[in-house]
């Protein structure tokens, strides 16, 4: 295995905590990097680094960073979410990565789950130099899952929101039961963070609300037919967290697209034997793309 070190990656006025994983074999020249982001609230600690370890081992350098405000990064208030800043992070992350030893800056390589899938995909659309993307259950249509939030919890969450947005930093549950006031309280979310958050992780339960106001609007779906780099989607068949109808339609958009399906929750590829064997698939995708080398 390679060696794992610590780097900070200047993004806006702060910055972002992160993770260089190095290949496990020494190469003769600039080989691809993967940009690696986690999903809403989540960590670079919960579960990403059975992924970036299997990556590595594949023959690539992985950045693995969390988003500021979260995590290890820096940023106040604590537990802020502002998808303008998170794009920002991205962008940062893959400046970075193109300026590291020994990285081929035209063989950048985007991996997120969930909402940070749809931040990857996002980001591919804005750089066209980016090689490729892996997006893994991404949260593609913000839309379809307020509609599917119920009212008394969208009406909950409004004010906040609308406080937030207003400059009056608040917080609310991450997540809970169905029925409790939180983000994600569809039926074994609050389970699915409990099995994914690692021990010791700085996770917390706490997220500023104010992207709600505007979630709706988030729909890297609807760019799909301009993402032209290859495109690697993985969907979970039991996810109800986010839209599998959104993905199906990315994967018949995007020109270049392939669609992998997975016996799994949203929460499971996190768990057990299921990380070797998506990372298997996605090293198999880079190589055919001819991004990773055997």
């Amino acid at each position: 295995m390679g060696e794992r070190s610590d780097l900070e990656i200047p993004s806006g006025e702060g910055a972002c905590a992160a993770w260089v994983y190095r290949p496990g074999a020494a190469r003769s020249r600039p080989g691809p990097c993967i940009v690696m982001g986690h999903g809403f609230s989540l960590t670079r600690h919960d579960g990403l680094s059975a992924y970036a370890e299997q990556l590595a081992a594949a023959g690539s350098t992985v950045v693995v960073f969390d988003h500021r405000c979260l995590g290890d990064s820096p940023g106040e208030p604590r537990q802020r979410f502002r998808k303008p800043m998170q794009r920002e992070d991205w962008r940062a992350a893959v400046r970075a990565a193109r300026n590291l030893d020994g990285v081929d800056p035209d063989r950048i390589v985007l991996w997120g789950f969930s909402f940070g899938g749809g931040h990857a995909i996002e980001t591919a659309v804005e750089d066209r130099r980016i090689a490729a993307v892996v997006a893994l259950a991404p949260f593609a249509d913000g839309l379809a899952r307020v509609l599917a939030t119920p009212i008394p919890t969208v009406a909950w969450i409004l004010p906040r929101a609308i406080a937030d947005r207003a400059g009056r930093h608040n917080l609310i549950p991450v997540t809970g039961q169905p029925g409790t006031r939180a983000a994600m309280a569809f039926p074994g979310e609050a389970e699915g963070f409990a099995a994914v958050v690692a021990p010791g992780s700085p996770w917390r339960n706490e997220i500023s609300p104010g992207v709600f106001l505007t979630v709706g609007l988030h729909r890297p779906v609807a760019k799909a037919k301009k993402v032209t780099c290859p495109l690697w989607l993985g969907l979970g068949e039991q996810d109800i967290t986010v839209s599998g109808k959104a993905i199906v339609r990315i994967a018949a958009r995007a020109s270049r697209a392939e669609l992998h399906r997975y016996p799994y929750d949203h929460w499971q590829p996190y768990l057990g034997e299921a990380p070797e064997r998506i990372a298997t698939d996605q090293i198999d995708f880079l190589r055919r793309q001819g991004i990773l080398v055997a």
